[in-house]
């Protein structure tokens, strides 16, 4: 009889430690999912807003050759600027981009909180 009710609440307290177990993998993975969904949407703000900055720019910086000059040629310099840092941006988007990414990720899923460390 004594055996049965140890096993039983050894059975218990197992069960109950899977769960907390469980509930734990969950909460690191809600942690880094809601982290990296943030870092996310703040480079897209980012990136909408420089869109728009170097659009008005490039608009600026036409109207002010095309006066200078006297003809549109400052349409064709300001797009030629825009195709050389297109291109250099493509043969650096490894480099900027996907290690960029990389990094973030490992930060977020393989970093060690300073609770977890207290605790062991």
């Amino acid at each position: 009889m004594a055996k049965d009710k140890t096993l039983d609440e050894l059975a218990r307290e197992a069960r109950q430690y899977v769960d907390l177990r469980v509930d734990e993998v969950k909460l690191q993975a809600t942690r880094g999912l809601s982290t990296t969904l943030g870092q996310i949407l703040a480079y897209l703000l980012i990136f909408a807003v420089l869109t728009i900055v170097l659009g008005l720019l490039g608009l600026a910086l036409t109207q002010w050759l095309n006066g200078l000059l006297g003809v549109p040629w400052g349409t064709l310099i300001v797009s030629g600027i825009f195709m050389i840092l297109l291109l250099v941006l493509w043969l650096n988007r490894q480099r900027l981009f996907q290690n960029l990414f990389v990094k973030l990720f490992i930060d977020v899923f393989y970093d060690s909180d300073p609770e977890q460390e207290e605790q062991q």
